[in-house]
């Protein structure tokens, strides 16, 4: 995998939205899980799982996180030599 500096700038948007479908997704996924169990009206030790899925999506989170601070990085260099690329959103 190649390292964030050597990547250009549409290929790190690429990831970015990427990532932050992952995220989106599992975000969806732990709220209907949250939401069956309640429903289900199951035991509180049920709920133990569910309650650690956000500490499995941090390194999607931090990974999203540094993407786009690479991103901003190079889009401050280039608002300064004149030439600004908005990212997508």
């Amino acid at each position: 995998m190649k390292k964030l500096s050597e990547l250009n700038l549409n290929e790190l948007i690429s990831r970015r939205i990427t990532l932050k479908s992952c995220l989106i997704a599992f975000v969806i996924l732990g709220v209907l899980a949250v939401s069956t169990l309640l429903f289900l009206q199951a035991r509180p030790i049920s709920f133990v799982a569910v309650l650690v899925l956000p500490i499995t999506w941090l390194p999607l989170w931090i990974s999203w996180k540094s993407i786009h601070e690479e991103i901003r990085s190079r889009n401050t260099e280039k608002a300064a030599s004149g030439t600004f690329i908005h990212p997508q959103r």
